[in-house]
């Protein structure tokens, strides 16, 4: 290796270069004017110098591409994402199976959020159980896991009632956001329960509050905020979701209602409701996946193309 490398003393790397290697990079080195990136597109000479381009007149491309000017559209005029070539390749079965995976993970994704904003109260319960003192000793924790198992438990109310199990598409960015309000709405609760408590100790007149979820709480939680949370919470579909359930289930989680606190009962009420309509969401999803897959097996028999899977789903009544 010795070759790649010349004794001299000179500070410039062109020269540390050996010889013979120098003049090989120099004869091997490509000749002529460098190549340069084209030009952003001319405007049109038509249109007057001192109004801007609309764009509506610039060629659009895709957000791929990395020049968002319009330079090199030609070449993305026939180009599909990669998502939607994937999309078309799968099956009425994959995309079923797509769907019910999805909304497991919301549901898994809910865990780990509610388990994140109680990171302190996990924390204060698991150095309790580590290095317990008498008092802790004498009641297993049990302060300490209740604490920590509200925490866990509002936050997931939260998350459900502000729509992190719907099936809408919303980035990572936004999520975190979410979780987010989540958190501040239950330092809220945990404020007003605070100035409950004190009252009674003192035997003042119990305060009271609005509901954490009201209108006006989620409009002062998440002012400023780049995630609309108000369509995802109030839209004006709650009856809508109420009329597809039984008459005996709403009657029995109405009942189940009114045993809870009447604070917490409007909690409840909401988390539910969110609940509620995601399930909705993703019935209204595989509803469609049927009735798709339904059309594609009607396409198959018209051109002489049935499978075997089709003659066995028309045996068994499947429309």
């Amino acid at each position: 290796m010795g070759w790649l490398w010349s004794s001299g003393g000179s500070s410039t790397a062109n020269e540390k270069l050996d010889p013979s290697l120098r003049e090989f990079l120099e004869r091997e080195a490509p000749t002529g004017p460098k190549p340069s990136l084209p030009a952003k597109p001319a405007p049109d000479p038509q249109t007057p110098t001192q109004k801007p381009a609309s764009k509506a007149a610039i060629p659009v491309v895709p957000p791929e591409s990395q020049f968002q000017d319009g330079r090199y559209a030609h070449l993305w005029k026939n180009y599909t994402p990669q998502h939607i070539l994937d999309e078309r390749g799968k099956t009425e079965q994959d995309k079923l199976r797509d769907i019910v995976e999805s909304f497991n993970d919301r549901k898994a994704a809910i865990k780990e959020a509610a388990l994140e904003n109680c990171a302190l109260e996990y924390l204060r319960q698991y150095e309790c159980f580590q290095k317990p003192n008498l008092k802790s000793t004498m009641t297993l924790c049990r302060a300490e896991s209740r604490e920590f198992n509200r925490c866990y438990d509002m936050q997931a109310k939260f998350l459900k009632a502000l729509g992190f199990l719907t099936m809408d598409t919303r980035s990572p960015e936004q999520t975190e956001i979410m979780q987010m309000h989540a958190d501040k709405l239950y330092q809220q609760l945990k404020e007003q329960e605070a100035l409950i408590k004190k009252a009674e100790e003192e035997g003042q007149p119990i305060p009271q509050f609005e509901s954490v979820l009201s209108r006006q709480n989620v409009a002062r939680a998440v002012a400023g905020k780049r995630l609309s949370i108000q369509p995802s919470i109030y839209p004006d579909d709650e009856e809508e979701i109420w009329s597809q359930i039984k008459t005996s289930s709403r009657e029995e989680y109405e009942r189940k209602l009114t045993e809870l606190p009447t604070r917490d009962q409007e909690i409840e009420r909401k988390a539910l409701l969110g609940e509620l309509r995601a399930q909705a969401g993703i019935s209204k999803q595989v509803e469609e996946a049927f009735i798709q897959e339904r059309i594609s097996r009607m396409k198959r028999k018209e051109a002489g193309e049935a499978t075997i899977g089709d003659t066995i789903k028309r045996l068994w009544g499947w429309k």
